[in-house]
């Protein structure tokens, strides 16, 4: 069942009271922040990274924007798996469901927001569903990595998949040889790739170019093989990578930037990414609802 009104916030622009309310139905776990107008508006459901739990801030700001926003758990909260290992990947599916059903969003649109491996699963979703209308992926892994502690051991047969999607292990998808940048040394991206190709709407990774948070790839790297990938595939929706130097692994934001330079780039180059990057998801968000 959905919990009562957990709290009434008003955010630091203060531009209207945000409801929040606990999710606790359809074997979900998050909270539900809306707009207290009661207005049909875009949906959207924000992931963390591979540590899990709630993460509200994004959510929350995203709400204060206008935004039906959900903020949900996959792993590492009361009633969900401790681990980044074997998440199905239909959990979320689920989610966008509910928001499409609970929300009645603008134009039925429901876009997924994740940040590290939480935008990897944001983009790994979206490739296997077409009930995902759009995706935001800050510092985002651009292949399926196995479970967390050991994203990059595709060698080792006792770690196990990270997702799975309809009870089986994901393991990625290979691009055609004559899609290849360098056939004789292929990368985690050209092995074991997210099919971004086949989402059914529009993109936008955001990247730091200073990121050392994801072990045997950069996010920018990952993100640029990305864009050739939808290049070479004739896309049908827009995309764009942003793309920030000096810019670590946590430029999620949302604004003011706050925290320490960790996982790479400086306190500047963080501040300055999130700066930039925040209106400019909140435009390409409301281009994907039709706003």
């Amino acid at each position: 069942m959905l919990g009562g009104v957990s709290a009434v916030v008003l955010s630091g622009r203060a531009r209207s009271a945000v409801q929040s309310i606990a999710v606790r139905e359809a074997g979900l776990v998050g909270t539900l922040l809306l707009p207290a107008d009661g207005s049909e508006r875009p949906a959207i459901i924000c992931l963390t990274g591979a540590m899990g739990g709630l993460w509200e801030a994004p959510a929350r700001a995203l709400a204060d924007e206008g935004f039906a926003t959900l903020a949900l758990a996959t792993h590492n909260s009361p009633g969900l798996p401790d681990k980044l290992r074997l998440l199905p990947l239909d959990y979320v599916e689920r989610a966008v469901d509910w928001m499409r059903m609970r929300c009645k969003p603008r134009h039925g649109c429901v876009a997924l927001r994740g940040w590290s491996r939480g935008g990897e699963l944001a983009l790994l979703l979206a490739s296997l569903t077409p009930s995902v209308n759009a995706v935001l992926a800050y510092a985002p892994r651009l292949y399926v990595g196995r479970e967390h502690g050991r994203p990059n051991n595709f060698d080792d047969p006792t770690a196990v998949a990270a997702w799975t999607w309809r009870g089986q292990p994901v393991i990625g998808e290979a691009l055609p040889r004559a899609m290849l940048d360098d056939p004789a040394r292929q990368s985690f991206e050209d092995l074991f790739g997210i099919a971004v190709e086949r989402i059914n709407g529009p993109i936008m990774l955001i990247s730091g170019q200073a990121d050392t948070g994801l072990a045997g790839t950069t996010a920018t790297s990952g993100c640029d093989k990305a864009v050739r990938r939808l290049a070479r595939h004739h896309f049908a929706h827009r995309y764009e990578h942003l793309s920030y130097p000096d810019a670590g692994h946590n430029i999620a934001g949302p604004p003011p930037f706050t925290g320490q330079a960790d996982d790479g780039g400086t306190v500047d180059g963080n501040r300055a990414a999130i700066a930039d990057s925040w209106p400019r998801s909140l435009a390409f968000l409301r281009e994907a609802a039709g706003q």
